[in-house]
């Protein structure tokens, strides 16, 4: 019998992970600071969910729900990553979170050692991109000698109108269009404007050639410390415009240069305010914000990493792609998301994974038996040799 605590249970993604492990865990606890949502997710997906009230914030609230769980995902906004990781040490409960974009996420890796010295395995960033991709690369820098570099692609089908809503956590997605974007080039890290570094890419249709963009990640902060003893020189991330049009994105990065991303306080009129809490009340009252009227729901994450082997110069891709799950009612975005840290929290509970330590998917996921479990939930695999005979 297992118990996972899913905490940000009633967000966009909370929901999504819940529904994956309603299927067959017995007990998913769906945790969030909004009772009434978290209720609301519970009664949908029926035997089995309960719902708890937490704030993550609060040691002893957060103890209280994790006391007794055999595994943890933290969908919770990121900024408190540290917080619940500390919480798990506490109570003894194997963790997973879907990122700490790049910064938070180098932090959390110095937590190793209080993992591993109570034999706690904690996965850092298991969602699709940080996670899916992660695994990608871990995969297929095992298959060769030498790593000079992994380029990771992440595409959507975007929408094709004017919608402002968002397909994940809206403060994630503003740090990413407002902070600058990391990337390792030449051995060593980098900090370039975001969205920089535009780059048209071939993606499987429906998505075809389209364009991408820097973004700030976390795969960029653990692939190249992975795969550091195998020589790599380049790792970046790039990602289609984060689902949404190119136009709306245009308009969500003017308002970034202008300010209203930042979340320290300005005066205006005797009163402080911070811009970013401006910016997402007007978000929130957007009349398209809650509507994705025309997105197709089609996702491939693409990761190319070019070496050796046998002393011959051999190039990888791997695809992991996804349409809508019917019956389960949700996008293949959302479903690459979810899945993943579902998939390998079931491992984190019965014992399949248990390896004391913080970890990145590319270090403890075997990406054979995670391709196979993502295959049953719809998500395709496919890898490409593109390798110089002489």
């Amino acid at each position: 019998m297992s118990r996972i605590v899913v905490l940000g249970g009633a967000g966009i993604i909370g929901q999504a992970i819940a529904q994956d492990l309603a299927e067959d865990v017995a007990e998913v606890v769906i945790a969030d600071l909004n009772l009434v949502a978290a209720e609301e997710v519970a009664r949908q997906l029926g035997r089995g969910c309960v719902a708890e009230r937490v704030d993550v914030t609060q040691p002893g609230e957060l103890d209280s729900t994790l006391f007794g769980a055999d595994a943890c995902i933290n969908s919770s906004q990121y900024y408190f990553n540290l917080d619940v990781m500390q919480g798990c040490l506490r109570n003894h409960v194997p963790y997973i979170d879907l990122g700490g974009l790049f910064f938070t996420t180098r932090k959390q890796l110095l937590l190793a050692g209080d993992f591993e010295a109570i034999g706690i395995t904690a996965v850092l960033g298991l969602g699709s991109c940080p996670g899916v991709a992660n695994v990608q690369a871990g995969h297929m820098g095992a298959m060769l000698d030498t790593v000079e570099s992994v380029k990771i692609f992440n595409g959507s089908t975007l929408d094709e109108g004017e919608s402002l809503s968002w397909a994940y956590s809206i403060e994630t997605i503003l740090d990413e269009i407002s902070l600058g974007a990391m990337v390792f080039r030449d051995g060593q890290f980098q900090e370039l404007a975001p969205l920089s570094e535009e780059e048209f890419f071939q993606f499987p249709e429906p998505i075809g050639y389209a364009k991408t963009h820097l973004s700030l990640h976390s795969e960029v902060a653990t692939i190249p410390l992975s795969l550091s003893a195998k020589g790599i020189q380049e790792c970046f991330f790039k990602i289609t415009f984060f689902g949404y049009s190119e136009a709306v994105l245009r308009k969500m990065q003017f308002l970034a240069e202008l300010g209203f991303a930042g979340t320290e306080p300005i005066e205006v009129k005797g009163v402080k305010v911070k811009p970013r809490d401006v910016l997402l009340s007007l978000l929130n009252q957007a009349p398209a914000a809650h509507e994705k009227p025309v997105n197709k729901g089609y996702k491939d994450i693409a990761t190319v990493v070019k070496g050796t082997r046998d002393g011959k110069e051999v190039s990888l891709r791997m695809d992991n792609w996804a349409w809508p799950h019917e019956r389960w009612g949700m996008s293949g975005s959302k479903l690459m998301v979810a899945s993943p840290p579902a998939v390998v929290a079931r491992w984190l509970a019965d014992g399949r994974l248990h390896k004391p330590g913080v970890w990145a998917p590319e270090q403890a996921v075997d990406g054979d038996a995670f391709f196979a479990d993502l295959a049953e939930r719809g998500v395709g695999t496919s890898l490409t040799v593109d390798e110089r005979l002489h």
